[in-house]
């Protein structure tokens, strides 16, 4: 059917036009931009990461700049201690020459007076960006100054959003040569007490393969690390480490791990309360994976010290070592001679001793009344009491009045321990029963534990390396301060002089080492900007990779695809002029 109304086939010829003409201008645009993905509209997803993307290498630019600024200020103060070593080391020459006799040390020192003036003008001229490093003023009237200068090295972006900048730090307070500030001091903070272990902790007795095992039973025992944390001033406790103890913090107790038993240390620190240990004294581990502990407090008050305990049960554990040892610090008493065989306490029968722990005196006295109170605790008849019993008697009574000695059995002899970390705990037995074995007097005392103490807080004048006072002249010359910028040798004459120019000498060598150390920490910042340098420009060409992965458009498909869109655009043409032309089949025959 025909209609002059509708003409289907040229709608279809049309329609077909349309988006042949939409896909030719869509192929157009990858072919003339290079990229599929050119507006929010061709991919939102892609066309957001691709933003943020180049977002991120433009600040990464930024970095790149940054880095390189930065390089060109470390390379200008590294030059400038360069060419101030070789001067102090010519200044050297000429004050060891100075020291021979008959030398005219007026004439020396005019040669020094160049080379001090020569120092100077290159520490000042050592300006890279505005900025000098050798060359300072740290007045507080001079709000340009820095002590430590912040060069941007890195940049990232969290998963929120939170932009974040990481630096690499200059310590110009340390490699400074010259400080025009001459009233402010620096001070430098008191530290706190600390003690270190011997040796990384998964290299010691108690860790092997990275972790510690406190579950096997070997020879019907398992391993068990006490020691003593002391602060003085009566502020110590006991931290057991064992099967037991561990239970609430490691998962595995074959496979204790050094972060599992570090937790259970601090727990067991803050467990003791204040009055002891409690929010004084934290363990950690140092970069070597020692174990260490410092005092929260700091100053020349701040001491700590750590000994190795006793065992609380050497049949049922073995003693392990964290790096302070596996040995007991603590002092350890055995009688002179066997406890008697014929020990008797029943009916009216006593046996007294008097044990001091260092700090608590004790009188126990066993007796029935002992006896019948321990319960079955003890096992042997009244009246040949036996030493494994005396020493749980004992026990008994030194635990209830607060005395920290425990008694022992063993080869015979009764033996006195107390939990003392040092040479500064002892157990001394006066006035026994001689049945007991012991004395009258005798006394033991603990071995040299880990120990550690806090320092003062110091101050020191805000001066450079070259220009910081370091001695002074002999009184027959006035007594002056002087320093390598301004040290004078003219009027040193004598044995006091010789004297001075052999201070100065030392002087002057001490600050070559300051400044090649100050030179050493240059290099190390130069060698990390350098380092950060290469890998943003590598980050930024990875970058540049994932936008392309992301919008760029196949160059060659998209030809070939502009190429086949342009023969269909032809033949949709054709076959709208073919539609169009039906019509006129129809007023021929009207003719």
């Amino acid at each position: 059917m025909t209609s002059l109304l509708t003409n289907n086939a040229a709608m279809t010829a049309l329609t077909t036009l349309k988006s042949i003409n939409s896909q030719l201008d869509t192929t157009s645009n990858r072919v003339s931009t290079g990229q599929r993905v050119s507006a929010a509209s061709d991919n939102a997803a892609y066309w957001s990461i691709a933003t943020s993307v180049r977002t991120d290498n433009a600040s990464l630019s930024a970095v790149k700049d940054s880095l390189g600024l930065g390089s060109s200020s470390v390379d200008t103060a590294y030059n400038g201690l360069n060419s101030i070593i070789t001067d102090l080391q010519n200044i050297r020459g000429k004050l060891q020459s100075a020291l021979t006799p008959g030398v005219d040390r007026a004439k020396v020192q005019t040669e020094i007076s160049a080379i001090q003036s020569k120092m100077k003008a290159t520490a000042d001229s050592s300006n890279a960006s505005g900025q000098n490093w050798l060359s300072v003023d740290s007045s507080p009237s001079n709000t340009n100054y820095q002590a430590t200068q912040k060069v941007v090295a890195g940049f990232a972006r969290a998963s929120d959003g939170t932009i974040t900048f990481s630096m690499v730090n200059v310590d110009v307070a340390s490699i400074k040569l010259y400080d025009r500030n001459a009233g402010t001091t620096v001070t430098k903070p008191a530290t706190a007490a600390q003690v270190v272990g011997s040796t990384s902790l998964t290299g010691t007795g108690a860790f092997s393969g990275g972790t510690a095992d406190f579950a096997t039973v070997t020879a019907g025992q398992t391993k068990q690390i006490n020691f003593v944390i002391d602060l003085g001033g009566g502020a110590s406790a006991t931290i057991q480490l064992d099967k037991d103890t561990l239970k609430s913090t490691a998962k595995d107790l074959s496979k204790v791990t050094t972060d599992e038993l570090l937790s259970a240390i601090n727990n067991q620190i803050a467990a003791s309360g204040t009055a002891k240990l409690g929010g004084k004294v934290t363990a950690g581990l140092d970069t070597a994976g020692r174990l260490t502990f410092a005092t929260v407090g700091t100053g020349t008050a701040a001491t700590l010290k750590i000994g190795v305990a006793n065992l609380t049960d050497s049949t049922k554990f073995v003693a392990a070592d964290i790096g302070f040892g596996a040995t007991s610090n603590a002092p350890a008493l055995t009688a002179a001679s066997n406890y008697s065989a014929a020990f008797d306490i029943s009916g009216a029968n006593t046996r007294a001793i008097t044990i001091n722990d260092g700090t608590t005196t004790t009188t126990v006295t066993l007796s029935s009344a002992a006896y019948d109170a321990a319960g079955s605790a003890v096992s042997s008849a009244k009246a040949t009491l036996s030493g494994a019993d005396a020493a749980t008697l004992i026990n008994i009574a030194l635990k209830a009045a607060g005395n920290t000695a425990s008694a022992s059995f063993a080869g015979g002899k009764l033996s006195l321990t107390t939990s003392g970390a040092d040479t500064n705990s002892s157990v001394t037995v006066t006035a026994p029963d001689a049945l007991y074995g012991f004395t009258a007097g005798q006394t033991a005392t603990g071995t040299n534990a880990a120990a550690g103490a806090g320092t003062a807080s110091t101050t020191t004048t805000a001066k450079g390396i070259l220009d910081t006072t370091a001695g002074n002249y002999n009184a027959s010359f006035g007594a002056g301060a002087y320093s390598v910028a301004n040290f004078n040798i003219s009027n040193l004459v004598g044995s006091n002089g010789d004297a001075d120019v052999q201070n100065i000498l030392n002087m002057v060598d001490k600050a070559i080492a300051s400044v090649t150390d100050a030179g050493t920490k240059l290099g190390a910042n130069k060698t990390q900007i350098d380092g950060q340098k290469t890998f943003v420009d590598t980050l930024m060409k990875a970058n540049d990779r994932t936008i392309g992965i992301l919008v760029d458009a196949d160059v060659e498909e998209e030809s070939t695809k502009l190429k086949a869109l342009q023969t269909q655009q032809q033949l949709a043409v054709q076959a709208l002029s073919i539609a169009n032309s039906a019509s006129q089949n129809v007023l021929s025959l009207f003719r």
